[in-house]
């Protein structure tokens, strides 16, 4: 049925009747035809029979019960939970059609719900309801308001006659760019209405503000229009403290049945009336103008609005910096009363800020509403001062323009300040940042010559000490839509989103607060993406403004890797947070994004988390079980439970018999979720591949030749030797081969130098390589010592060194051979010219090498290649055969095959070979190949020991595919095979290991198997300070492998070390030596006393290297000695190992 023509008759089917109710509450019975195209919806067919009314005392609200309920809902949500039980009809006017939501709300609710279209003389249908008694609650968006006027107008001058009235409107406004900000300027055309405008600032008071609007269009017969901010507090969802539907209905009924209020009042009088009886209701008690502040406040601003939430917080800040300062909150715009705004306002006032959520441009032609009412009260005689000493009235402006317009603390403690500090009277504008205020400028489509000038402030920093301890911010990024299908919008992410906040609401002690938003990005993101911010309230709500955006995350949670390529995710993160991404990768290597995010990531200290929950899902049968794999996943990263809560909560959704099968796959999850290492360094460093650099798409390349390599100084574009043949050359050209070598032959006349590049440190000697586990043992480990002398190498205590290894000689001849390609021919490739601002560049921009030396030092052409070069060969394919192959392994159906590929450890190499149709030019290679990546290890040595030479400590990263292929990972296969005397180009890295400043701190360490590299370059720097005669601290050691006999990594040095008393406490886990396996978790257990008296008592740090598996049963450990010696409940032993965390005493360094 169209939605803009209703036609239903008979009385039993009434259109705008109440639904069947308890036979307490009355009920209307009409017949209704409208037609919202209608001139006069009056002429419709109506039959109804009013309500009658009697006299109640309006003190018999205080002796009723009003039952109440917890609701995580949002602020629109709350509103039409009480109109669709306060009215008998509600009308909703969407911007967009579609969804059952409206559906689901229409079966709760005891009013009718209809869904209209917004069209030219709307509300029609609603003025034919209220013409024959039956209430109504409209409910539309503040865009629309202009096409509702002249309806609006008619209901406001016939209330004394008809039925009350609620229009409910989600202010907000829409920028060029589709961006959503909340502005109430279109309010400004009911001014002369006669309509009360009611406002609302948060989503519990959405709520309890428009059971104040239905009350009051009841008892005053009023129109009432509830507005509140759309663009943020309307979606906000949190938990709301609503009446029940029965609670509702028994208002209603008590309201309808007794008498009006009394006419000769004041009408903001009689509001004010209202929200005094309804504390008995609500059991909060609101004002219509609500003073917060210094009773002798000297600076005060007066906001409708979200605003003053973010401004109350900023308030009490200055306030106790000793600050005379104050806000007005006002829930009343129309109609004002200068009798009780005079009660709220201070006598000491001097300056006053009318904030107004406009445009600035909305000020071009007329002053704001507030700024109207406040001049004319300073000249009343409600102003008890004379009317020469009335205050400064200076109008401020926020909002309608800007992107993310949230109004924040800090934006509302830079307007305290210009208020109590600036001397200027004109008008200003208060903005988030300078950034989101240029690009307002630039967006908006009412910015004229005719705009106003008016003085811009930025938001100021405001983070009240220890707040962040009580309170965790969490970011979801998801798309939007679902792959091929832009319009199912919302269905890949909205269960996530909404399975996740279930969970997190199970806690009562904590107050969840969420927003989702939805993004475009450019064109090239052309899938939009929606984000969940969620704020916990540890501590039950008190520590911060929960209308406040998430901006700095403590975890963000990013559910498909793809959109890292568009979206700035990693931003989002604070320092020395986490980011969890949904994805498959296992190295460092396998991260294929965009430099901007690596740089990032690298520069925010950011902890990479992985696990692929795709993979994880195909383990079990039950999709509603593999469901739960995101929630599992964000708990384990967010430290907000451990897993046997996170499982009883799960256990709780699923009936009994699914239980083992949901135990077995939380577990798989916990264990997957692994911090993901990388080359901080290299990345922080890192240029994106398809950057211009003479219009080439390679900008840099990561490894070199131990042999020095030449750089050429020419700014010649790539030109290999297997673009040469075909082209016809003049007889006095040379050809580029030849100029090529001629750099190598006369390097001085060319500029050439010779060096390593610009992200190597210097080339070390091996002077040492020695095999630490027995030849027959399964695992080879190994210790490496390299010559520093006359280079450029230098380390701190804890720091990590990046090596470049080579791909395998034999493998490189043979792929060379393939392509017919002279492994000595040569090349010259560009270089990435980096440099600061004003500075000379260094760097010459070509380098000239062999090919052999390409494939060997530079491009990994034996790694694993992601599906962009899987897309680029099948752009390049000839062959039919092979374009069928690889369309059915980049489509969604090829994705087990894809994986298998994966598995497999299938190369670029093998893949060029398998489709030889589709092979690019070596020169393509340069784009598609990426370049080798160092590998990182920390350096297992002190400088203060060994001035001369740098330690490692490596174990051979080696697998079996599923057909039993056996692989070695490059670079330990290329650290395996090293030779005494070969060099090696390396870079020194900085870590998370760092020893305390003072040598008297205790430092407890945990390292397994190589994890026990920087706690032996810890004691050899404990150990030389010693015998300088320096003092140190008691040093704890907890050693894990699988056997003493094969796997005691430096074990005679570390007994050396306990006899000698520096190894304080020495603790050996041998996994595989008795029966029963022991970890080093339980050695931890069995030393709860020491632990509390070095942790606890004496500020110990404590270290941990190693796999990711441990960490948890690690800190259960502790926590466990933090509880039974050291005197802490559970809450205060986790408290305490997150501030130990972010004072850097409890470090983690975990693969």
């Amino acid at each position: 049925m169209p939605a803009a023509n209703l036609q239903i008759e008979g009385a039993s089917a009434s259109a705008f009747a109440a639904p069947a109710q308890p036979q307490s509450v009355h009920k209307n019975s009409l017949t209704v035809d409208v037609d919202e195209n209608a001139s006069n919806a009056s002429t419709a067919s109506l039959a109804a029979t009013p309500l009658s009314k009697t006299s109640i005392s309006a003190g018999v609200l205080s002796h009723r019960a009003f039952e109440h309920e917890e609701h995580f809902c949002s602020g629109s949500d709350a509103v039409l939970h009480v109109a669709g039980n306060s009215s008998a009809n509600v009308f909703v006017y969407p911007l967009l059609q579609g969804g059952n939501k409206t559906q689901e709300d229409s079966e709760s609710s005891r009013a009718r719900i209809v869904t209209l279209e917004i069209r030219a003389g709307a509300a029609s249908a609603v003025r034919g309801a209220l013409a024959v008694g039956a209430s109504a609650a409209v409910m539309i968006p503040s865009q629309t308001l202009p096409l509702f006027l002249p309806s609006l107008f008619q209901i406001a001058q016939n209330s004394q006659s008809s039925a009350p009235a609620v229009f409910h409107v989600a202010c907000e406004a829409i920028r060029r760019d589709m961006a959503v900000a909340s502005s109430y300027e279109p309010l400004y055309a009911l001014q002369h209405s006669g309509a009360l405008l009611l406002n609302s600032a948060s989503p519990q008071e959405c709520h309890d503000i428009a059971v104040v609007a239905h009350v009051a269009a009841q008892r005053l017969n009023k129109l009432l229009v509830h507005f509140y901010d759309g663009a943020r507090v309307a979606r906000e969802l949190a938990k709301l403290d609503q009446l029940t539907p029965s609670a509702l209905e028994t208002l209603t009924t008590l309201e309808s049945s007794a008498s009006g209020a009394n006419a000769s009042q004041d009408v903001a009088e009689q509001v004010q009336g209202v929200m005094d009886d309804l504390f008995h209701v609500l059991q909060r008690q609101y004002h219509v103008y609500e003073y917060f502040g210094a009773r002798d406040a000297e600076y005060v601003v007066v906001v409708v609005g979200e605003a003053a939430v973010a401004l109350k917080e900023a308030a009490a800040y200055e306030q106790m910096l000793g600050a005379k300062v104050g806000v007005v909150q006002v829930r009343l715009l129309l109609p004002w009363s200068h009798a009780l705004f005079a009660r709220a306002l201070p006598a000491t006032v001097k300056r006053v800020v009318a904030l107004e959520n406009v445009a600035p441009s909305a000020l071009t032609f007329q002053r704001g509403l507030l700024t109207q009412h406040l001049q004319v009260f300073f000249h009343s005689t409600h102003w008890q001062p004379t009317a020469e000493s009335a205050p400064v009235v200076v109008t401020g402006v926020y909002g309608g323009v800007f992107r993310n317009s949230t109004f924040s603390a800090g934006m509302g403690r830079a307007v305290l300040r210009h208020l109590a500090t600036a001397s200027s009277r004109r008008a200003f504008v208060v903005a988030k940042s300078e950034q989101l205020y240029d690009a307002a400028l630039v967006n908006t489509a009412s910015e004229s010559n005719q705009t106003p000038k008016l003085d811009v402030i930025y938001g100021e920093p405001l983070e009240l000490e220890g707040s962040a301890a009580y309170t965790k911010q969490f970011l979801f990024f998801g798309f939007d839509d679902v792959e091929g299908d832009a319009t199912r919008v919302g269905s890949e992410t909205s269960q996530l989103f909404s399975s996740t906040l279930e969970l997190l609401n199970k806690n009562p002690t904590t107050r969840v607060n969420a927003v989702v938003t939805h993004s475009t990005g450019s064109a090239a993101a052309a899938r939009p993406v929606a984000t969940l911010e969620v704020r916990v309230a540890l501590d039950g709500g008190n520590s911060r403004t929960a209308s406040d955006p998430v901006e700095q995350a403590d975890v963000a949670v990013v559910t498909r890797a793809e959109l890292l390529a568009h979206y700035d995710v990693a931003r989002s993160v604070k320092h020395g947070g986490k980011l969890l991404v949904l994805a498959g990768w296992k190295t460092a290597d396998d991260v294929d994004e965009r430099a901007a995010f690596k740089q990032q990531v690298a520069a925010r200290d950011v902890q990479l988390l992985v696990v692929d929950t795709n993979e994880l899902s195909t383990r079990v049968e039950d999709d509603a079980v593999a469901a739960v794999a995101l929630q599992t996943a964000f708990f384990k990263a967010s430290g907000l439970y451990d897993e046997r809560v996170v499982l009883a909560l799960l256990e709780a959704q699923f009936p009994a018999e699914k239980h083992s099968t949901l135990r077995s796959f939380v577990a798989a999850v916990w264990g997957d979720v692994a911090a993901l290492t990388y080359p901080a360094a290299e990345w922080l460093a890192a240029t994106d591949v398809d950057a211009d650099v003479e219009a080439q798409p390679l900008t840099a390349l990561a490894g070199v030749a131990t042999s020095k390599i030449s750089f050429a100084s020419s700014h010649s574009s790539l030109v290999s030797a297997s673009k040469a043949g075909g082209k016809r050359r003049a007889l006095s050209e040379v050809s580029r081969e030849t100029k090529t070598a001629w750099q190598l032959m006369f390097p001085d006349a060319f500029g050439a130098r010779r060096g390593v590049r610009d992200h190597v440190t210097d080339l070390v000697t091996v002077t040492k390589w020695e095999r630490l586990t027995p030849a027959d043992y399964s695992r080879n480990v190994f210790h490496v010592e390299m010559d520093t002398t006359n280079t450029a190498i230098t380390y701190r205590i804890g720091e990590a060194l990046a090596v470049f290894a080579h791909n395998s000689e034999k493998d490189v001849l043979t792929f060379l051979r393939s392509f017919n390609v002279d492994p000595e021919a040569l090349v010259a490739l560009p270089v990435a010219e980096k440099k600061k601002k004003g500075e000379q560049v260094s760097i010459p921009s070509e380098e000239t090498l062999t090919y052999f030396q390409l494939f060997s030092h530079v491009l990994d052409i034996f790694g694993r290649p992601s599906k962009k070069f899987y897309q680029a060969l099948l752009a390049r394919a000839t062959d039919e055969k092979e374009k069928t192959t690889l369309t059915a392994l980049l489509d969604a159906d090829g994705k087990d095959e894809y994986k298998r590929r994966v598995d497999e450890t299938v190369t670029f190499a093998e893949l060029l070979e398998e489709f030889p149709s589709a092979r690019p030019t070596l020169a393509d290679l340069l784009t598609l190949v990426p370049r080798i990546k160092a590998r990182h290890y920390s350096i297992a040595s002190s400088m203060k020991m060994n001035p001369t030479s740098v330690h490692l400590l490596i174990v051979v990263h080696d697998w079996t595919t599923p057909s039993g292929k056996y692989y070695i990972g490059q670079a330990t296969r290329f650290l395996s095979n090293v030779k005494v005397g070969q060099k090696l180009s390396v870079s020194v890295c900085s870590s998370v290991m760092k020893l305390p400043v003072n040598p008297e701190d205790p430092i407890v360490m945990a390292g397994l198997g190589t994890g026990m590299a920087p706690f032996r370059a810890f004691i050899q720097e404990r150990a030389f300070l010693r015998s300088q005669g320096v003092k140190v601290g008691p040093v704890a050691l907890y050693f894990g492998s699988r056997s003493k006999a094969k796997e005691y990594l430096y074990g005679e040095e570390l007994d050396e070390y306990e006899r000698d008393g520096l190894v304080t406490y020495l603790r050996c886990a041998f996994s595989r030596d008795q029966p029963h396996k022991v970890y080093i978790q339980d050695k931890i257990a069995e030393d709860k006393e020491i632990l509390a008296d070095l942790l606890l008592r004496q500020n110990g740090h404590f270290y941990l290297c190693g796999p990711t598996w441990p960490v948890a049963d690690v800190r259960e450990a502790l926590i466990s000695s933090f509880t039974e010696v050291g005197g802490l409940d559970r809450r205060q032993a986790n408290m305490t190992i997150e501030r130990m965390r972010e004072e850097g005493r409890y470090v983690l360094e975990v693969y």
